[in-house]
């Protein structure tokens, strides 16, 4: 299988399953991740927090792309938030916060990548699209939704049979 072969089957799945494709395929990778890692209930959280934190990432590199998009706008103000949002957060700024989803993330990301102020909002909204799943699949594990859906995968279409092999 090609890489345009697995994207259209994470699409067609995705459509079928009625669930963001960034999502399916952050989950995707959060197992491939785990590929070696024996599941069980103490780890589920730490998968979940996984998915998560791809989740958010690429969701925040399509806020990125729009900052810098507006850096170069006309408008000052629309300039002046554009590089609020690529500032990035200080360690004190993410320990201030209520957000624990920020908190998770930024210790998940461990100073490997910056933390900026467009990743909250990234963080909420792969938050909404995880809890959407989670009320339509009727688990709160985003890390069990996924192994089911990768397990229905007969076809071997995400390319994940051999984690499944028995």
């Amino acid at each position: 299988m090609n890489e345009a072969q697995f994207y259209q089957s994470i699409n067609d799945r995705s459509r079928e399953l009625n669930l963001n494709p960034l999502l399916l395929l952050s989950g995707i990778e959060g197992l491939h991740t785990f590929r070696d890692v024996p599941l069980n209930t103490i780890n589920y959280d730490f998968l979940d927090s996984l998915i998560l934190t791809i989740l958010a990432l690429r969701i925040g590199d399509k806020f990125h792309e729009l900052a810098q998009d507006h850096l170069s706008s006309p408008n000052p103000g629309v300039r002046s938030a554009a590089l609020k949002e690529l500032s990035e957060l200080s360690s004190h700024e993410v320990a201030a916060s209520n957000n624990a989803y920020l908190q998770s993330f930024y210790t998940m990301m461990n100073g490997k990548s910056p933390v900026r102020h467009y990743h909250q909002k990234a963080l909420e909204v792969a938050a909404l699209e995880i809890r959407k799943a989670q009320v339509v699949f009727g688990n709160d594990s985003i890390g069990l939704i996924m192994l089911a859906i990768c397990k229905e995968d007969t076809a071997n279409s995400f390319g994940l049979a051999s984690l499944f092999r028995a």
